[in-house]
């Protein structure tokens, strides 16, 4: 098998490699004649067991133009190439291109001693160019089979989510969810469909109130999240726009039916603060935007927009509910 490529001078590559750090050790990068996915799961390639279910997990696909100016792949299957690697490998070598006039890519040695090597070229201050090689080991070469079998690739079958809304900035957030960490171990994050979005620290007792339609007024959360012995913070936004996605269109999507009939009741979600910082590593890759899918009492995703507002070019972030 043959990889070689010549990776954009934005570094996009790394800076994926660099936003799914907090996921795991290990990352998936699946490459194929037209596009480059990777995947990461939470505890997978950490000697963990498990084997992704309740995990936090993060996927994406891209096409090669969106990463390499020049791409060179062959092999005897399919003409696709899977490697399990350290995430920490990959961002350390990319501390060497911040500077760089020229990076190829290349995948060198045999199946047991294989590495992504990366040679660097860059320029002195007389205009001599000069080449590093940086050889980052490839922790696996997978079959298509092997690769099929962790579902790094695979968005989770969840029910449709019912409301989208675009994040407010990324570094706001991180702020946020840093005093967060010192208060609780868990955050509610709610939203609706009239722009509000709202962040509740919670110890993970979870008291739900009941509201028909009728009396989910201004501000209502439909689901709220108490918090026994220790302070309740709670951080509201507004005026975030709620983005209607290509699925949205069909006629009895629960997202449409909640903007007909209850467009400000909250949809909620309980997760851990942790994981949502895991989320906003994602400002490494300084997205366009980042738009959040809530399915209530249920998951939330995170779709990070790299490139452009297609799902060609998206990192995405799975977050189940929490379990108490």
């Amino acid at each position: 098998m043959r990889l070689k490529a010549k990776i954009q001078r934005d570094l996009l590559f790394f800076k994926i490699a660099q936003a799914v750090e907090k996921i795991g050790k290990s990352c998936f990068i699946k490459f194929a004649p037209e596009c480059v996915a990777f995947g990461a799961i939470h505890g997978l390639g950490d000697n963990d067991p498990s084997t992704g279910g309740g995990s936090i997990q993060c996927w994406s696909r891209l096409p090669k133009e969106s990463l390499f100016s020049e791409y060179r792949i062959e092999s005897t299957s399919n003409n696709e190439i899977y490697l399990e690697m350290k995430v920490e490998d990959l961002v350390l070598a990319m501390r060497s291109c911040s500077n760089a006039m020229a990076i190829v890519m290349r995948m060198t040695g045999r199946s047991a001693d294989a590495y992504l090597s990366f040679t660097i070229t860059t320029e002195d201050h007389l205009g001599n160019s000069r080449p590093i090689v940086q050889n980052v080991p490839i922790v696996k070469i997978l079959t298509a089979d092997g690769a099929n079998n962790t579902s790094v690739f695979d968005e989770p079958m969840i029910p449709t989510p019912e409301v989208h809304i675009m994040l407010p900035q990324l570094d706001t957030l991180r702020h946020v969810a840093a005093s967060y960490k010192s208060l609780a171990d868990y955050v509610v994050i709610s939203a609706n469909l009239n722009g509000e979005m709202v962040l509740t620290t919670s110890d993970g007792i979870q008291q739900l109130n009941h509201y028909s339609n009728g009396d989910a007024g201004e501000g209502t959360i439909s689901a709220r999240y108490g918090m026994a012995e220790k302070a309740l913070v709670e951080t509201r936004f507004s005026k975030l726009h709620n983005p209607v996605l290509k699925d949205d269109e069909e006629e009895d999507h629960p997202h449409l039916e909640r903007l007909r009939s209850r467009p400000r009741e909250f949809a909620s979600v309980l997760v851990r603060v942790s994981d949502l910082q895991k989320v906003l590593q994602s400002h490494y890759v300084k997205p366009l935007n980042v738009i959040c899918s809530i399915v209530p009492s249920h998951a939330i995703l995170f779709y990070v927009y790299l490139k452009d507002n297609t799902q060609d070019a998206t990192l995405t972030y799975f977050i189940p509910e929490s379990a108490i």
